[in-house]
């Protein structure tokens, strides 16, 4: 009986012996997973942020699993289940401002890809002649004869206003746009029949008026500089000195630590390009220094534009232009962009008496103003580059940009190579 006694005692505390390790093991188990968890808590907080404010600092292949860069969440109709087609009932112009022929050259491939019989939305395209140089006017007049669905109106700073038809709907396109997605004309077609009650749609236009600040954030900026000295190209086949388009074959930006670009800053040399800076510090490029320093340039200088056309192109080669895009925008309180927007022609009036007020005083005193605002749309899912003739005019010319627009327009949009026109 004791012995049994003993066995059964034994037995018990063995059992105990081993509870007692199995409750130490499961605690410490509990504040492990605890600890693990927290860690993974705060990193997925901690992560997004950097990766916004400081996207150098995450490898490539993390911020792709944040932020898919094929995938935008706000789709244009092409990436609908059905396609958008043309509506029917009422005719479709482009009304084209033309300044320059060496620019409206590249329009011309986007407007030749939208006319209705390569199966586009547009049924005409007016051109609006706002330049006397003879070569200039002899091109359009060229290209016009080529194609029988351009026409040009009489000579003057826009079209008469009173005699757009009632029931066109007119879509003014700057002639210095140098690239718009395929989508841009159907999505803010398609948006402005939604919207009636609008005025105008206008498309998302890189970095003007409105959306000037929404396209200067970290990592839709990026850290462009100018190349300051001009480097001479070893000996190259004729194949390789047609001018190519795309950021990955520049090099990157070398310079002094303490370089910066400051107001009034003038270009290095004719035909320079600008380069990704791979240790870009705060306020050394002109969009920082703009918004972080007092000695850096406005938004609205040539420099500002530059950075912002090699970030696009940066982009567009990487299949990124998500970052630009939005759904709507209404009733934005400052101003939209004038160079590429939507409006029936019964509005052509109230148009252009808006952007009389617009250029006039800001948008913001005429919201505080007793007058009814006009209901106008920015739609950000289709997005238009527009070259900028006031900034062009102090810099951007000096830059290759033209060269670079000219070649991905050549080489993706083009039906036949476009008139090298220096």
């Amino acid at each position: 009986m004791a012995r049994e006694l003993l066995l059964r005692g034994r037995t018990r505390t063995l059992r105990d012996i081993e509870s007692n390790t199995t409750r130490k093991s499961s605690k410490w188990r509990d504040w492990t997973c605890v600890l693990l968890w927290s860690i993974v808590g705060y990193t997925c907080i901690i992560l997004p942020v950097v990766a916004y404010s400081k996207p150098g600092l995450i490898p490539f292949y993390i911020t792709l699993l944040l932020f898919h860069k094929e995938s935008s969440p706000f789709f244009a109709f092409s990436h609908a289940k059905a396609h958008y087609s043309k509506p029917q009932g009422f005719e479709i112009v482009a009304l084209v401002p033309f300044h320059h022929h060496e620019r409206t050259a590249i329009l011309d491939c986007y407007l030749q890809k939208n006319l209705i019989h390569n199966r586009g939305f547009l049924d005409r395209v007016v051109f609006v002649p706002q330049t006397e140089d003879a070569i200039s006017m002899e091109w359009l007049y060229s290209i016009v004869n080529q194609t029988s669905a351009y026409d040009i109106s009489s000579p003057g700073n826009e079209p008469e206003w009173k005699a757009l038809k009632k029931n066109v709907m007119y879509i003014r396109i700057d002639g210095d746009t140098l690239f718009l997605e395929d989508n841009t004309i159907p999505t803010i077609v398609k948006t402005k029949l939604q919207n009636p009650e609008s005025l105008i749609v206008s498309a998302n236009v890189i970095n003007e008026a409105a959306l000037t600040s929404l396209h200067s954030h970290p990592g839709t900026a990026l850290p462009y500089l100018p190349e300051l000295y001009h480097v001479e190209q070893p000996p190259r086949s004729e194949s390789q000195l047609k001018p190519g388009w795309r950021a990955s074959n520049l090099p990157r930006w070398q310079g002094p630590s303490n370089f910066k670009v400051n107001k009034g800053f003038e270009p290095p040399y004719k035909g320079h390009r600008w380069l990704l800076s791979p240790n870009a510090k705060s306020g050394q490029d002109p969009i920082a220094a703009s918004i972080y320093t007092d000695t850096g340039p406005t938004l609205q200088d040539w420099t500002v534009g530059a950075q912002q056309h090699y970030s696009f192109l940066h982009h567009l080669e990487n299949n990124d232009l998500a970052r630009y895009k939005f759904p709507i925008w209404v009733n934005p309180t400052e101003s939209i962009s004038e160079n590429f927007g939507c409006f029936w022609g019964k509005d052509a009036a109230a148009v252009h008496h808006f952007s009389n007020e617009t250029g006039r005083r800001s948008s913001s005193s005429r919201h505080e103003s007793s007058d009814p605002s006009p209901h106008v749309i920015i739609d950000g899912k289709g997005l238009v580059s527009h070259y900028s003739a006031e900034q062009g005019a102090a810099g951007l010319d000096t830059t290759d940009l033209i060269s670079r627009y000219r070649a991905y327009a050549q080489e993706r949009v083009c039906s036949c190579e476009l008139n090298n026109l220096g």
